[in-house]
Protein backbone atom coordinates (compact mmCIF):
# COMPACT_ATOMS: atom_id res chain seq x y z
CA UNK A 1 0.00 0.00 0.00
CA UNK A 2 1.34 3.76 -0.73
CA UNK A 3 2.03 6.18 1.80
CA UNK A 4 0.05 9.44 1.51
CA UNK A 5 1.10 12.05 0.62
CA UNK A 6 1.42 13.52 3.89
CA UNK A 7 4.30 11.23 4.79
CA UNK A 8 6.70 12.04 2.08
CA UNK A 9 5.89 15.94 2.36
CA UNK A 10 6.96 16.28 5.74
CA UNK A 11 10.33 13.93 5.13
CA UNK A 12 11.14 16.25 2.47
CA UNK A 13 14.55 17.90 3.04
CA UNK A 14 15.56 16.05 5.64
CA UNK A 15 18.14 14.04 3.51
CA UNK A 16 20.73 15.38 0.92
CA UNK A 17 22.16 12.84 -1.31
CA UNK A 18 25.46 13.65 -2.52
CA UNK A 19 26.22 11.46 -5.58
CA UNK A 20 29.75 11.84 -7.19
CA UNK A 21 31.12 10.62 -10.90
CA UNK A 22 34.55 8.13 -10.73
CA UNK A 23 35.60 9.34 -13.61
CA UNK A 24 35.14 13.06 -14.02
CA UNK A 25 34.43 13.84 -9.60
CA UNK A 26 31.04 16.12 -10.87
CA UNK A 27 28.54 16.09 -8.37
CA UNK A 28 25.17 15.90 -7.95
CA UNK A 29 22.55 17.21 -5.30
CA UNK A 30 19.23 15.02 -5.11
CA UNK A 31 16.17 15.43 -1.81
CA UNK A 32 15.83 11.40 -3.02
CA UNK A 33 17.76 8.55 -3.17
CA UNK A 34 17.42 7.94 -7.00
CA UNK A 35 18.29 10.58 -9.64
CA UNK A 36 16.12 11.68 -11.98
CA UNK A 37 17.74 12.02 -15.67
CA UNK A 38 15.87 15.56 -16.15
CA UNK A 39 16.42 17.06 -13.14
CA UNK A 40 19.57 15.78 -11.80
CA UNK A 41 21.25 16.62 -15.82
CA UNK A 42 20.20 20.45 -15.14
CA UNK A 43 22.75 20.76 -12.13
CA UNK A 44 25.69 20.23 -14.89
CA UNK A 45 26.91 22.98 -16.27
CA UNK A 46 28.29 22.66 -20.65
CA UNK A 47 31.89 23.62 -20.05
CA UNK A 48 32.49 21.85 -23.47
CA UNK A 49 32.28 18.57 -25.44
CA UNK A 50 31.33 15.49 -23.71
CA UNK A 51 31.20 17.30 -20.18
CA UNK A 52 27.66 16.86 -19.74
CA UNK A 53 26.42 13.13 -20.22
CA UNK A 54 23.14 12.20 -22.26
CA UNK A 55 21.94 9.99 -19.27
CA UNK A 56 23.03 8.98 -15.72
CA UNK A 57 25.29 5.76 -15.34
CA UNK A 58 24.81 3.77 -11.97
CA UNK A 59 28.07 2.36 -12.32
CA UNK A 60 29.95 6.07 -12.85
CA UNK A 61 27.60 7.73 -10.43
CA UNK A 62 28.47 6.59 -6.85
CA UNK A 63 26.84 8.03 -3.62
CA UNK A 64 29.74 10.25 -1.77
CA UNK A 65 27.85 11.02 1.30
CA UNK A 66 24.15 11.01 2.74
CA UNK A 67 23.52 14.38 4.76
CA UNK A 68 20.48 13.72 7.38
CA UNK A 69 18.69 16.51 9.23
CA UNK A 70 16.51 17.00 11.99
CA UNK A 71 14.26 19.34 10.08
CA UNK A 72 12.92 19.28 6.61
CA UNK A 73 13.57 22.70 6.88
CA UNK A 74 17.16 22.72 7.97
CA UNK A 75 17.97 19.99 4.54
CA UNK A 76 16.16 22.54 2.16
CA UNK A 77 18.06 25.71 3.04
CA UNK A 78 21.26 23.54 3.06
CA UNK A 79 20.55 21.86 -0.55
CA UNK A 80 19.72 25.82 -2.04
CA UNK A 81 23.18 26.93 -0.53
CA UNK A 82 25.18 23.86 -1.56
CA UNK A 83 23.32 24.12 -4.97
CA UNK A 84 24.46 28.17 -5.08
CA UNK A 85 28.38 27.48 -3.81
CA UNK A 86 28.46 24.34 -6.75
CA UNK A 87 27.32 27.30 -9.57
CA UNK A 88 30.00 29.31 -8.23
CA UNK A 89 33.16 27.21 -8.28
CA UNK A 90 31.96 26.34 -11.77
CA UNK A 91 30.98 29.53 -13.53
CA UNK A 92 32.97 32.32 -11.27
CA UNK A 93 36.56 30.98 -11.09
CA UNK A 94 39.79 32.57 -10.50
CA UNK A 95 41.75 32.96 -14.24
CA UNK A 96 44.77 31.28 -12.86
CA UNK A 97 43.00 27.57 -12.57
CA UNK A 98 42.83 27.30 -16.27
CA UNK A 99 45.96 28.77 -16.70
CA UNK A 100 49.47 26.68 -17.08
CA UNK A 101 51.81 27.20 -14.85
CA UNK A 102 54.82 25.45 -16.50
CA UNK A 103 56.14 24.31 -19.54
CA UNK A 104 56.76 26.28 -22.94
CA UNK A 105 53.29 27.75 -23.06
CA UNK A 106 53.46 28.96 -19.59
CA UNK A 107 51.06 31.56 -18.33
CA UNK A 108 48.75 30.44 -21.43
CA UNK A 109 44.99 28.74 -21.18
CA UNK A 110 44.47 25.07 -21.13
CA UNK A 111 43.03 23.81 -24.06
CA UNK A 112 39.17 23.53 -23.63
CA UNK A 113 39.57 19.55 -23.22
CA UNK A 114 41.90 20.33 -19.81
CA UNK A 115 39.54 23.03 -18.71
CA UNK A 116 36.47 21.21 -18.60
CA UNK A 117 38.58 18.22 -16.47
CA UNK A 118 39.50 20.98 -13.79
CA UNK A 119 36.45 22.44 -13.48
CA UNK A 120 34.38 19.24 -13.50
CA UNK A 121 36.56 18.09 -10.86
CA UNK A 122 34.68 19.34 -7.57
CA UNK A 123 34.49 16.50 -5.26
CA UNK A 124 36.96 18.47 -2.58
CA UNK A 125 34.76 21.58 -3.62
CA UNK A 126 31.93 20.10 -2.53
CA UNK A 127 33.21 18.80 0.81
CA UNK A 128 34.63 22.11 1.90
CA UNK A 129 30.99 23.76 0.84
CA UNK A 130 29.19 21.17 2.93
CA UNK A 131 31.33 22.26 5.87
CA UNK A 132 30.93 25.42 5.67
CA UNK A 133 27.66 25.22 5.27
CA UNK A 134 27.15 23.65 8.45
CA UNK A 135 29.03 26.15 10.21
CA UNK A 136 26.83 28.89 8.62
CA UNK A 137 23.63 27.30 10.30
CA UNK A 138 25.87 26.90 13.18
CA UNK A 139 25.59 30.63 13.35
CA UNK A 140 29.70 30.28 14.08
CA UNK A 141 31.19 30.77 10.49
CA UNK A 142 32.99 34.24 11.20
CA UNK A 143 33.07 36.41 7.64
CA UNK A 144 35.06 39.10 7.61
CA UNK A 145 33.30 42.61 6.41
CA UNK A 146 34.46 44.24 3.33
CA UNK A 147 36.67 47.67 4.27
CA UNK A 148 34.46 50.45 3.28
CA UNK A 149 36.03 53.09 0.82
CA UNK A 150 36.30 56.47 2.54
CA UNK A 151 35.84 58.06 -0.88
CA UNK A 152 32.41 55.93 -1.58
CA UNK A 153 31.05 56.64 1.76
CA UNK A 154 32.56 60.64 1.51
CA UNK A 155 29.76 60.51 -2.27
CA UNK A 156 27.00 58.69 -0.33
CA UNK A 157 26.83 61.40 2.17
CA UNK A 158 26.99 63.86 -0.20
CA UNK A 159 24.33 62.77 -2.41
CA UNK A 160 22.05 61.92 0.92
CA UNK A 161 22.88 65.86 1.57
CA UNK A 162 22.04 66.77 -1.70
CA UNK A 163 19.00 64.89 -1.71
CA UNK A 164 17.57 66.11 1.74
CA UNK A 165 18.08 69.65 0.72
CA UNK A 166 15.86 68.93 -2.97
CA UNK A 167 13.28 67.46 -0.59
CA UNK A 168 13.54 70.46 1.81
CA UNK A 169 12.66 73.01 -1.08
CA UNK A 170 9.97 70.82 -2.58
CA UNK A 171 8.43 70.90 1.11
CA UNK A 172 8.69 74.61 1.04
CA UNK A 173 7.17 75.35 -1.95
CA UNK A 174 4.47 73.42 -0.76
CA UNK A 175 4.06 74.88 2.37
CA UNK A 176 4.12 78.40 1.46
CA UNK A 177 1.02 77.13 -1.70
CA UNK A 178 -0.81 75.75 0.94
CA UNK A 179 -0.66 78.53 3.46
CA UNK A 180 -1.06 81.61 0.45
CA UNK A 181 -4.39 79.03 0.03
CA UNK A 182 -5.82 79.55 3.33
CA UNK A 183 -4.51 83.16 3.34
CA UNK A 184 -1.93 82.70 5.68
CA UNK A 185 1.27 84.60 5.50
CA UNK A 186 4.36 82.50 4.96
CA UNK A 187 6.81 82.58 7.89
CA UNK A 188 10.42 81.19 6.94
CA UNK A 189 11.35 81.01 10.58
CA UNK A 190 7.98 78.81 11.85
CA UNK A 191 8.42 76.82 8.48
CA UNK A 192 12.10 75.75 8.82
CA UNK A 193 10.97 74.75 12.56
CA UNK A 194 8.60 72.63 10.96
CA UNK A 195 10.93 70.86 8.61
CA UNK A 196 13.32 70.17 11.50
CA UNK A 197 10.72 68.53 13.87
CA UNK A 198 9.58 66.63 10.72
CA UNK A 199 13.28 65.56 9.93
CA UNK A 200 13.65 64.69 14.02
CA UNK A 201 10.68 62.14 13.69
CA UNK A 202 11.93 60.80 10.26
CA UNK A 203 15.71 60.09 11.25
CA UNK A 204 13.80 58.38 14.30
CA UNK A 205 11.43 55.83 12.88
CA UNK A 206 14.20 55.28 10.69
CA UNK A 207 17.10 54.19 13.51
CA UNK A 208 14.00 52.57 14.90
CA UNK A 209 13.05 50.57 11.93
CA UNK A 210 16.69 49.49 11.34
CA UNK A 211 17.05 48.21 15.11
CA UNK A 212 13.94 46.38 14.77
CA UNK A 213 15.29 44.45 11.68
CA UNK A 214 18.24 43.58 12.78
CA UNK A 215 17.51 42.47 15.89
CA UNK A 216 17.45 38.38 16.50
CA UNK A 217 15.05 37.67 18.89
CA UNK A 218 12.26 39.45 16.28
CA UNK A 219 13.02 37.71 14.06
CA UNK A 220 13.16 34.37 15.66
CA UNK A 221 9.70 35.09 17.26
CA UNK A 222 8.26 35.74 13.52
CA UNK A 223 9.40 32.51 12.95
CA UNK A 224 7.81 31.00 15.74
CA UNK A 225 4.45 32.80 15.14
CA UNK A 226 4.58 31.87 11.01
CA UNK A 227 5.28 27.74 12.45
CA UNK A 228 2.20 28.23 15.24
CA UNK A 229 -0.39 29.61 12.36
CA UNK A 230 0.92 26.55 10.12
CA UNK A 231 0.75 23.80 12.58
CA UNK A 232 -3.03 25.39 13.52
CA UNK A 233 -4.21 25.01 9.75
CA UNK A 234 -2.14 20.98 10.16
CA UNK A 235 -4.04 20.20 13.14
CA UNK A 236 -7.56 21.52 11.05
CA UNK A 237 -6.75 19.54 7.80
CA UNK A 238 -6.11 16.55 9.69
CA UNK A 239 -9.62 16.96 12.19
CA UNK A 240 -11.20 17.17 8.94
CA UNK A 241 -9.37 13.64 7.77
CA UNK A 242 -7.63 14.55 4.78
CA UNK A 243 -4.94 12.33 3.85
CA UNK A 244 -1.91 14.63 2.91
CA UNK A 245 -2.04 15.61 6.67
CA UNK A 246 -2.87 12.79 8.84
CA UNK A 247 0.94 11.16 9.31
CA UNK A 248 2.90 14.55 9.41
CA UNK A 249 3.67 15.51 12.75
CA UNK A 250 4.37 19.27 12.92
CA UNK A 251 6.80 20.31 15.32
CA UNK A 252 7.79 23.55 16.94
CA UNK A 253 10.29 26.27 15.36
CA UNK A 254 14.03 24.68 16.10
CA UNK A 255 17.00 27.52 16.22
CA UNK A 256 19.22 27.22 13.94
CA UNK A 257 22.16 25.02 14.66
CA UNK A 258 23.44 21.59 13.48
CA UNK A 259 22.21 19.07 16.72
CA UNK A 260 21.09 16.11 15.59
CA UNK A 261 22.99 16.17 12.20
CA UNK A 262 24.74 13.39 10.82
CA UNK A 263 26.60 12.72 7.94
CA UNK A 264 27.52 8.68 6.42
CA UNK A 265 30.39 9.05 3.95
CA UNK A 266 31.02 6.41 1.58
CA UNK A 267 34.79 7.01 1.96
CA UNK A 268 35.30 8.56 5.62
CA UNK A 269 38.62 9.94 4.18
CA UNK A 270 36.55 12.30 2.25
CA UNK A 271 35.69 14.28 4.87
CA UNK A 272 39.26 15.51 5.21
CA UNK A 273 38.92 17.68 2.26
CA UNK A 274 37.61 20.22 4.87
CA UNK A 275 39.88 21.69 7.22
CA UNK A 276 37.52 21.50 10.04
CA UNK A 277 33.75 20.72 10.68
CA UNK A 278 31.47 21.88 13.42
CA UNK A 279 31.39 19.61 16.72
CA UNK A 280 27.85 18.86 16.61
CA UNK A 281 28.02 16.93 13.20
CA UNK A 282 28.20 13.10 13.41
CA UNK A 283 30.08 11.32 11.19
CA UNK A 284 29.46 7.77 10.05
CA UNK A 285 30.35 4.90 7.28
CA UNK A 286 27.80 4.87 4.85
CA UNK A 287 26.80 1.44 4.26
CA UNK A 288 27.61 -0.40 0.90
CA UNK A 289 24.47 -0.66 -1.62
CA UNK A 290 23.97 -3.36 -4.65
CA UNK A 291 26.21 -1.27 -7.16
CA UNK A 292 29.30 -1.07 -4.81
CA UNK A 293 30.90 -4.34 -5.47
CA UNK A 294 30.47 -6.83 -8.12
CA UNK A 295 30.17 -9.83 -6.11
CA UNK A 296 30.09 -9.63 -2.22
CA UNK A 297 33.28 -10.82 0.24
CA UNK A 298 32.91 -14.61 1.76
CA UNK A 299 32.24 -14.63 5.06
CA UNK A 300 33.73 -17.35 6.11
CA UNK A 301 38.12 -16.81 4.04
CA UNK A 302 39.00 -19.96 5.70
CA UNK A 303 43.08 -21.20 6.42
CA UNK A 304 45.18 -20.04 3.41
CA UNK A 305 46.60 -22.99 1.12
CA UNK A 306 49.36 -23.82 -1.00
CA UNK A 307 49.54 -21.45 -3.88
CA UNK A 308 48.13 -18.38 -2.03
CA UNK A 309 44.57 -19.82 -2.15
CA UNK A 310 42.44 -20.05 1.31
CA UNK A 311 40.14 -22.66 1.90
CA UNK A 312 36.58 -22.34 0.75
CA UNK A 313 37.67 -20.30 -2.17
CA UNK A 314 35.03 -20.07 -4.87
CA UNK A 315 36.98 -20.44 -8.35
CA UNK A 316 36.54 -17.60 -10.67
CA UNK A 317 35.57 -20.31 -12.81
CA UNK A 318 32.53 -20.86 -10.99
CA UNK A 319 31.79 -17.16 -10.88
CA UNK A 320 32.18 -16.21 -14.64
CA UNK A 321 30.30 -19.66 -15.66
CA UNK A 322 27.24 -18.98 -13.28
CA UNK A 323 28.79 -21.63 -10.47
CA UNK A 324 28.77 -24.66 -13.57
CA UNK A 325 32.03 -26.33 -14.69
CA UNK A 326 33.76 -25.22 -17.77
CA UNK A 327 34.16 -28.72 -19.15
CA UNK A 328 30.08 -28.33 -18.66
CA UNK A 329 29.53 -25.54 -20.19
CA UNK A 330 31.46 -26.84 -22.87
CA UNK A 331 29.39 -29.69 -23.67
Amino acid sequence: MAEPAGVHLAQHGTQIFVYNNIRTNQIIYSLTRSLNNHTSLKQLPFLGKKTVPSHLRKDLWQPLCLVSFPRPLQGLQAYRRLREFRRLHETSYPISLITQTEGPHKGQLHSTKKRGKILMDQKANSVADLAAVLFRAEDKLETEKPESDPEREGERRINKVKKREEAKKVWMEKFKARGKAMGIEFDANKAEEYWRKKELRREAWLRETEERQNDPQLKIQKKIEAQEKTIKRVRGMQKAGQKSAMRWDPQPYVQPGVEGVKISWANLLDADFAEQWPAAVEHDGLSKNRYTAAFPELEDEGKILEGGKKEGDVPVELLVTGGKPVSEMRA
